[in-house]
């Protein structure tokens, strides 16, 4: 009876064992579906972001449309200035990716997802490549109030991103037959996605 009552012990301890082991599994899985879920969501914001974001073909094009929309809100363009790319690189990954990726263990991994991602392979940090280019132009126009207004209005509904920062207005000065116009300097700044594949080939040539 009392080897009954050992063996019968053994199974309840095993059985928990299994158990607790079997919620483990399943926490796992669930925390590989959110983060395959939140891959899938980036990989989609990636693809809008391009679509968004001017290749180098495009360039002189936009430029162009942002000079055609000072025209059509009556500014004058005083300096129009490119000024060299500057690399921006994509510090970190978005809260939750890198936290539900450390959780997961080697064994509990999906082919699918990169060991070295999701935690599986320690090993020397990458060195962090740009991801995007910023390019900047100086400009400086001059217009009345409502012109200059105007211009950054029909630049911020250009179809790609474009920022303008460092906004500095002069002072004021009435013109005959124009009123009082103003002196406006601003850094425009639009953005390209680095083609690894262009750059490679540049290279070779």
């Amino acid at each position: 009876l009392s080897s009954a009552m050992e063996k019968r012990s053994a199974l309840s301890v095993k059985y928990t064992e299994v158990q607790s082991k079997i919620k483990e599994k399943e926490k796992i899985a669930k925390q590989i579906d959110q983060y395959m879920a939140d891959v899938a969501k980036l990989s989609e914001n990636y693809k809008v972001a391009l679509q968004k974001l001017p290749n180098q073909k495009e360039i002189p094009a936009l430029f162009h449309s942002v000079a055609l929309a000072g025209k059509d809100a009556g500014v004058e363009f005083l300096l129009f200035e490119p000024k060299p790319p500057v690399p921006k690189i994509l510090e970190k990954q978005p809260a939750g990716l890198e936290k539900t990726a450390a959780l997961l263990k080697p064994s509990d991994q999906r082919q699918n997802l990169d060991p070295s991602v999701a935690g599986g392979k320690k090993g020397a940090a990458a060195t962090a490549e740009p991801f995007y280019e910023e390019i900047p132009v100086g400009v400086s126009v001059i217009g009345t109030y409502q012109n200059i207004l105007y211009f950054f209005f029909k630049v911020a509904q250009l179809p790609r991103i474009i920022n303008v920062s460092d906004i500095t207005i002069g002072d004021r000065k009435e013109v005959k037959g124009k009123g009082y116009i103003v002196s406006t300097n601003c850094i425009i700044k639009t953005y390209m996605f680095i083609d690894k594949k262009e750059k490679v080939s540049e290279k070779t040539k």
